[in-house]
């Protein structure tokens, strides 16, 4: 039975980690069709996850720096081209950069 149960929570942590990495694959695709708020929200899920089940499964540590990343990545962009569109007379929304430190 402890085999068993062992096989199963790798089989989670494997599901886990590939859940982690398509999403992050997903996340890049967002960010180059300049869907910033829907990458931004979608990258947020996906650091939550990592936060959520980190404590039961360690080896998604090694994933938790590049969902970092990539939800600090995400919210610069968005910041960037909000930058851009603030030549209009728009302000830039600056929480994005408050919300990436």
């Amino acid at each position: 039975i402890k085999n068993v149960r062992k096989q199963i929570q790798l089989n989670e942590c494997d599901r886990i980690q590939q859940e982690i990495c398509e999403d992050f694959e997903i996340g890049e695709i967002l960010i180059g069709i300049k869907k910033y708020q829907v990458v931004i929200d979608f990258n947020r899920r996906n650091y939550e996850k990592v936060l959520l089940n980190i404590s039961e499964y360690p080896e998604l540590k090694r994933l938790g720096h590049g969902v970092v990343y990539a939800y600090a990545q995400s919210l610069y962009k968005a910041f960037r081209a909000s930058l851009r569109k603030s030549d209009a007379g728009n302000d830039p929304p600056h929480h994005y950069l408050e919300e990436a430190e």
